[in-house]
């Protein structure tokens, strides 16, 4: 089953709130279970003020990168809208050459991540 898109979900969207709340519910889960694990390590090393305190960061860590995340993508779509809005088609050209920048960008970091995997298994 495919998680809904934000937009989909409502009394007016067609999905049921529940399906909604339970994408949320399974989206967030990661995190919290990332927090119970630290915490649980925590009170087996008996540091769990250690543990709180690094549950706290992690917590205030993915609210920063979140909402850093959401404002750059607002700034980019008006960017891009002002950009493309104005000049039609070299407008559009431009904003196609940008994505094709940000694709291959995307692509050397995956394939850089996956050559580092490579050798660092074949040193160890």
């Amino acid at each position: 089953m495919a998680l809904p898109l934000p937009t989909k979900c409502g009394l007016d969207g067609g999905r049921a709130v529940s399906v909604c709340a339970g994408a949320t519910l399974v989206q967030a889960s990661a995190a919290r279970l990332a927090a119970i694990i630290v915490l649980v390590f925590a009170l087996a090393q008996g540091v769990f003020a250690a543990g709180v305190a690094a549950t706290v960061a992690m917590a205030l860590g993915t609210a920063l990168t979140t909402g850093v995340i959401a404002a750059l993508a607002v700034f980019a779509k008006s960017l891009a809208l002002r950009i493309a809005g104005g000049r039609g088609a070299t407008g559009a050209l431009a904003v196609a050459g940008l994505e094709l920048l940000a694709a291959a960008f995307v692509l050397v970091l995956g394939a850089s991540l996956l050559i580092g995997l490579w050798t660092g298994s074949a040193a160890s």
